[in-house]
């Protein structure tokens, strides 16, 4: 069974690989705090142009920078976006913001970006639907919160949640910690910076691996 590496450097940051695709979402500048990383790829994800998540240049030999939702295929993986909101009224403080969720391995994975609406729409329910690894924001002020985010886990009831854009020793932006939407959760696993996952080990029911932002 091809397995896949989930490698998170803090924020919304991942880089997700398998022996034939990698991909990075939302790489963030220097301003953030977290040390920048020299990482490749072939495709960037970009949910929104706010500078802590489209810092592209800093993402070597990507052939593809994915800005919208039409879905695009890059060898097996197919990456696909559906459109949300930054915040609560509708786009009007922060902007927009897109889910991007693409397969890997036999693996669905989702990542929220800045997801800040008070609730799911139906449009969004659907798109969510079968995620495997939900990658989602629980730090509240500039996104949803611990509450809101416990939430989308019980609407989507995926395998695994990997919490992003929280309060960490080295983030330098004005936000909770994940403390609040892990003690939600029975079943916790804190990890170190990368998880190594195939279709065959997912977990059930669904638990939350803290990841440790990699250096």
């Amino acid at each position: 069974m091809e397995e896949v590496k989930v490698t998170w450097y803090g924020h919304a940051m991942f880089h997700v690989e398998n022996p034939r695709v990698k991909l990075v979402t939302d790489p963030f500048d220097k301003a953030v705090g977290y040390p920048l990383p020299g990482v490749e790829a072939d495709a960037v994800l970009v949910s929104h142009d706010h500078f802590d998540h489209n810092n592209v240049s800093l993402v070597k030999n990507a052939r593809h920078v994915v800005r919208e939702t039409e879905p695009l295929l890059i060898g097996p993986v197919k990456i696909e976006g559906c459109r949300s909101y930054h915040d609560e009224v509708k786009g009007q403080q922060r902007g927009e913001n897109l889910i991007f969720k693409w397969q890997m391995s036999g693996i669905t994975f989702v990542h929220m970006g800045d997801y800040g609406e008070d609730a799911l729409s139906l449009e969004q329910v659907e798109f969510l639907s079968g995620a495997d690894i939900l990658m989602l924001p629980v730090g509240g002020v500039y996104t949803i919160d611990g509450h809101k985010a416990r939430e989308i886990v019980e609407a989507v009831k995926p395998s695994a949640v990997i919490p992003m854009h929280y309060k960490t020793k080295r983030c330098l932006i004005d936000l909770n910690d994940a403390g609040e939407f892990v003690s939600f959760f029975e079943h916790t696993a804190f990890c170190g910076s990368s998880v190594v996952v195939s279709s065959a080990n997912f977990p059930s029911p669904t638990e939350v691996w803290v990841l440790e932002p990699a250096s």
